[in-house]
């Protein structure tokens, strides 16, 4: 794990001449270790060509910078990831070294209930459809007090960690849309069944009668395709513009106002040359039904098999381990036990980072890597370290 190359963004036309003559040289020679790129172009160039393997090991570091704050990134891969653009078949791939500076939710929790037409003022109340943790007992029923109707696109949000929260302390709190932060109104909760129901509340959901998932009203959303973290990872817009709701049941990250896309600030230079990848996600099996989705991103969290924690679901697989985790590992195999080189710090202290797996048995958990790069997992309305790849193609 070897030298660090900071990119610079300006070269003169007869710089260039002589990097282009480097690389056929190289070529030539099979002496790709002498070049010595100065500019992420020439990085580029070098990966097109096919010198990747010659010039960069694993390990080896290069350096951007974001709104004034330097980042270094790890290869963890040479021609390793599948580019989206079939024309292109090499790539570079880049880890940030360490988390990001700020710590990031990777979904807010949501609405319980979505309410396609209007839904009056009035006494309403839901049904506990599972067993789950402390507090939040099957067949128990909870009923509240609305004194204002909330309109045809609003929602209905409360019970945040139902489980784990005493009845006592339950409020719902009602918004006009998706987008909405103004509160309509909070009204408390209390134990009953009077007034309208609203329909019992299962972890799987009911997502066609306007019923969210237990797990999701609770902790948030697991679901990598649908989350705030990967609009987060893949915009340019400033704090508060770019996020969009992606169910009828989507609520804003906490971050939304104050946090600017990933790529707001990073020089134009090294997002010039990074490409989209293809990588694969698991669904959870309690309310997406299992199997993967499929995404072509710029910038992405590693799988937990990328991290060389093996699979999470055995029939689906979520790339392949990078060699950086693989070929430097504490472990003689793939597991989930603590790994040295998994661990990644933020201001000094080791974090725990997300990886886009879901934890497949549940609607709201992520996996996650802990302080001592063990493979863990946090909740999705949890805000852990952020530490992004991207490939350069």
């Amino acid at each position: 794990m070897s030298n660090i190359f900071n990119m610079v963004s300006e070269e003169t036309f007869s710089e260039k001449m002589d990097t282009q003559n480097q690389f056929l040289a190289a070529l030539v020679s099979a002496q790709g270790g002498s070049l010595k790129p100065t500019a992420w172009s020439d990085v580029q160039a070098i990966v097109r060509a096919g010198l990747a393997p010659r010039v960069f090991a694993i390990g080896d570091q290069l350096v951007c910078n974001k709104s004034g704050v330097q980042l270094v990134w790890d290869i963890i891969g040479i021609d390793h990831d599948t580019p989206a653009d079939p024309q292109f078949t090499h790539s570079l791939t880049l880890q940030l070294h360490d988390c990001y500076k700020d710590t990031v939710q990777f979904d807010r929790e949501e609405a319980f209930y979505y309410c396609e037409a209007e839904l009056p003022a009035g006494t309403y109340y839901i049904t506990v459809g599972a067993n789950w943790g402390t507090y939040c007992k099957l067949n128990e029923t909870y009923m509240f007090t609305l004194t204002k109707p909330v309109p045809a696109g609003g929602q209905l949000v409360g019970f945040y960690r139902m489980p784990d929260t005493a009845p006592s302390t339950w409020k719902v709190q009602s918004y006009a849309s998706a987008t909405s932060t103004t509160v309509i109104e909070e009204v408390t909760v209390t134990a009953g069944s009077s007034g309208t129901s609203l329909g019992t509340l299962l972890p799987a959901g009911d997502f066609a009668n306007n019923r969210n998932s237990l797990h999701r009203l609770a902790y948030g959303s697991n679901n990598y395709g649908e989350s705030a973290m990967r609009q987060f990872l893949n915009s340019k817009g400033a704090a508060g513009t770019f996020w969009t709701p992606q169910t009828k049941f989507d609520r804003p990250p906490t971050w939304l106002a104050t946090l600017p896309g990933w790529m707001n600030g990073m020089d134009e230079d090294f997002l010039a040359v990074l490409g989209k990848t293809h990588i694969v996600v698991s669904r959870n099996t309690v309310c997406d039904g299992g199997g993967s989705d499929e995404f072509d991103d710029t910038f992405f969290l590693l799988s937990r098999r990328e991290a060389y924690t093996g699979n999470e679901v055995a029939s689906v697989i979520e790339g392949e381990p990078y060699p950086y985790y693989s070929d430097y590992s504490d472990l003689s195999a793939a597991g989930t036990g603590n790994d040295t080189n998994r661990i990644k710090y933020r201001n000094g202290s080791a974090q725990y980072w997300w990886l886009r797996s879901p934890y497949a048995g549940n609607g709201s958990i992520v996996r996650s890597v802990g302080p001592a790069g063990l493979l863990s997992f946090s909740s999705a309305d949890g805000s852990c370290g952020v530490a992004p790849a991207c490939n350069i193609i």
